[in-house]
């Protein structure tokens, strides 16, 4: 019984030592695991952030490098945060094989075993997630900045662009009051078509092709120019040789003849 008696003792005092650090341990182990996971969760934001302006970029910049340079921080960020994210796993895996023995004859190996291992444990590949906000940074402002200028371009663009105002539905009346386009379709056999004199402004309405307009009024919105398709002569042509299958006809005389009446077909694209 005195040797039982001894061996519990020695038992008991091995075992709380072996759990006191186990317990120390174990706490270091949690903090520095609860560190790593918030080093990962702020490096996957700053990541989310990133590709979320990637992904708004593109077609709006006026050059790719930016947006290269980016998908290239992205991809590296994204391979650190993966390592990162596997060692996580491990340090959960190395956490739940953890335990402290309560056999009979157990003198605290076990949880001295698990005390080492939590100990060892290396959060390296999180720490090197650190910097990944800052990292990204400046790729992501270069881009913001490119999106930036390219819709200062687009705004330019639109603001000089040429802008016709179809006024009126009709015919020669609404057409001589020589103050915008006049949507002729009902005289042209519902051909969508509108006119405009010579002299009011159809010696300025663009007819090469690619050219980008804007329509106010019927008809609004934005139009590429196809170019002239047709030059008919009212005096021997009739509205069956109009051409067909366009968005929209722009229809001026020429020069103020109606031997070229021009018809320049158009595009709607917004």
């Amino acid at each position: 019984m005195v040797a039982l008696a001894v061996v519990l003792v020695v038992r008991a005092v091995s075992l709380s030592a072996a759990q006191a650090a186990y317990d120390l341990a174990a706490a270091a182990f949690r903090n520095d695991q609860a560190a790593a996971a918030q080093l990962v969760t702020d490096g996957e934001v700053a990541l989310d952030d990133a590709i979320a302006v990637f992904d708004a970029s593109a077609g709006k910049v006026l050059t790719d490098q930016p947006r290269l340079d980016l998908a290239t921080a992205i991809d590296a960020a994204t391979d650190r945060l993966s390592g990162a994210a596997q060692e996580l796993t491990a340090a959960e895996t190395a956490a739940d094989a953890s335990t402290v023995s309560t056999a009979l004859f157990d003198l605290g190996g076990r949880a001295r075993t698990s005390a080492s291992t939590l100990s060892a444990f290396d959060f390296s590949a999180a720490a090197g997630v650190d910097g990944i906000a800052g990292e990204l940074a400046a790729p992501v402002a270069a881009v913001t900045q490119a999106m930036a200028d390219w819709q200062a371009e687009q705004d330019r663009i639109l603001r000089e662009r040429y802008t016709n105002n179809v006024h009126a539905t009709g015919w020669t009346p609404e057409l001589d009051e020589c103050i915008g386009s006049v949507d002729v379709t009902a005289h042209y056999q519902n051909v969508p078509t509108i006119a405009e004199h010579w002299s009011c402004g159809g010696k300025n309405f663009p007819d090469d092709a690619g050219t980008m307009i804007t329509l106010t009024g019927e008809h609004a919105g934005t139009y590429r120019v196809d170019g002239i398709v047709a030059m008919l002569n009212a005096d021997r042509d009739s509205t069956a040789d109009l051409p067909r299958g366009f968005d929209l006809l722009y229809q001026t005389c020429q020069n103020g003849y109606s031997g070229t009446m021009s018809f320049t077909a158009l595009t709607k694209v917004s």
